[in-house]
């Protein structure tokens, strides 16, 4: 085989071991966490005539990436299926980062030793295990790769080429909101470089990041009166009552190092990239090297969830492999492939385990709750959850979420005050509004509302636990059916 693709047919081979760790551990392929199942819920939605709704007919933005609902919806016309065309695109998106950090080593270095590139990308098990979990990520990290390669390519001098890379920038935000941190800092970069004479051409970047996203803001104005999805409150509330900004940041910062870590190889080349550049006075490579660590602060201030957990990476995930690629073009002594596959396997193997372990999870608990739910409830069964994905996809039931993700009229509800619950949730709060709504079913950890699960109208009918938990917001999920004081009260939703 053509050394060209071999890195190619490393990341295959990897994609290819973990879903035979999904196969080993959860007895399917699947997904690794629920999040996955809900841009299939929306997905089905919208390729059955619903646009994009959560509950069939009811609109609402409760999705972080436009475009991977999109595609997934096409894929679902095409093929019938979720799990598989949506696995396909994410490593199709896998596949072009690798061809992407290649065409960025080319652009960056004067000889042709760039093969390494492509091996530091490959070898990355974050990659394969975002490539392969259903969700927008590896396409995020193609777009933002495909962003910086065409920076980087029309640096020099300013060009109408900006503009297109302003059109890769609005896909890219299409993908994950956050993109809008990279185009900042690339717009910056090209600030500082050429000051007055790019000033034209970034208002036309902006102007075209702005018409491509402006339908998605447009739609979230109207059922959130913001600019942000209703994901985005939701997570963002609670993380900014619980933590501190300086905090975050700074374990952030701390675990993104170690995530770079997985790999030894891809850190110390990073660090020896950084210290070479510095000692040149090359402030431009400096400034590219600093970008991963520059996102990584502004996505901690915004939203306060270091990446604690192998599937938070994917929040950072870009930034990690840009560091990568940036790490293997500028090291000089860490360039030999034998070092970075030898420091590679450990990651692999601990997060093939991990990958495994998630799809088992997701399987045994969330898509399991759902069948039961199809199965063992009437069709108009009105079920509060605090996970909105696997639930109801397979259970095809309206759905209250406890959380807000897809009903943002809960957060006033759920966060007028510090509570008892999970991120200071108050739970009476949360009581009131299942209360109106009169839910016949409520399906939550325990763990997550201690007092809510203990109320004397709860009956707990069904229940999963499971023994290895690495994904779940509890070891525990129960089904719990709900008696009102009046079957009068219960039929008046």
């Amino acid at each position: 085989m053509s050394r060209r693709w071999q890195p190619y047919f490393a990341f295959l081979c990897l994609c290819g071991i973990y879903l035979l760790m999904e196969k080993f551990r959860a007895g399917q392929i699947s997904f690794v966490a629920d999040d996955a199942w809900i841009f299939a819920q929306f997905a089905r939605n919208l390729a059955n005539g619903f646009g994009f709704s959560y509950n069939p007919g009811e609109p609402v933005p409760g999705f972080s990436s436009a475009l991977w609902v999109v595609l997934s919806a096409i894929g679902y016309k095409l093929t019938g299926q979720f799990v598989l065309p949506m696995k396909l695109m994410g490593i199709l998106a896998g596949l072009g980062t690798i061809a992407i950090g290649l065409q960025i080593a080319r652009q960056l270095q004067t000889t042709d030793e760039d093969e390494i590139v492509g091996w530091a990308v490959a070898l990355s098990p974050l990659l394969v295990t975002a490539s392969l979990s259903g969700m927008e990520t590896s396409l995020w990290v193609f777009l933002v790769m495909l962003g910086f390669w065409w920076h980087i390519r029309f640096l020099a001098q300013p060009s109408p080429q900006w503009l297109l890379e302003g059109f890769i920038w609005g896909m890219a935000t299409l993908t994950r909101p956050e993109s809008l941190a990279f185009f900042a800092l690339s717009a910056l970069h090209k600030l500082l470089m050429h000051r007055q004479r790019s000033l034209l051409l970034l208002v036309g970047m902006t102007f075209l990041v702005a018409l491509l996203v402006s339908p998605w803001v447009a739609f979230n104005f109207k059922h959130t009166g913001t600019p942000f999805p209703a994901t985005y409150r939701a997570k963002a509330e609670p993380s900014h009552v619980r933590f501190g900004a300086l905090f975050t940041i700074s374990v952030g910062i701390v675990l993104f190092t170690f995530w770079l870590a997985i790999n030894p190889a891809a850190f110390v080349a990073f660090v020896e990239a950084v210290k070479r550049k510095w000692n040149e006075r090359d402030w431009h490579s400096v400034f590219l090297l600093a970008v991963p660590f520059m996102f990584t602060a502004i996505r901690l201030f915004a939203h306060r969830f270091p990446p604690m957990i192998v599937y938070f990476t994917r929040y950072y995930l870009p930034a990690l492999v840009l560091a990568s690629v940036f790490g293997s073009v500028w090291s000089k002594r860490w360039r030999k492939l034998p070092l970075w596959v030898i420091g590679a396997i450990p990651g692999i193997l601990w997060v093939a385990n991990e990958h495994g372990w998630m799809v088992q999870n997701t399987t045994h608990m969330q898509v399991h709750m759902g069948k039961w739910l199809a199965q063992n409830t009437p069709p108009n069964a009105l079920i509060a959850t605090n996970d909105i994905g696997a639930i109801a996809f397979f259970s095809e039931r309206r759905i209250i979420d406890t959380c807000g993700l897809v009903m943002p009229e809960i957060l006033p509800f759920a966060y007028n005050r510090q509570g008892t619950g999970i991120f200071g949730t108050n739970e009476e709060g949360v009581w009131e509004f299942l209360k109106r709504r009169k839910v016949d079913y409520i399906v939550i950890f325990p763990n997550w509302y201690p007092r809510l699960s203990r109320r004397p109208e709860l009956k707990p009918i069904y229940r999963v636990k499971l023994a290895h938990n690495v994904i779940c917001g509890g070891d525990e999920m129960v089904i719990y059916q709900v008696k009102w004081e009046s079957e009068g009260d219960e039929a008046g939703r």
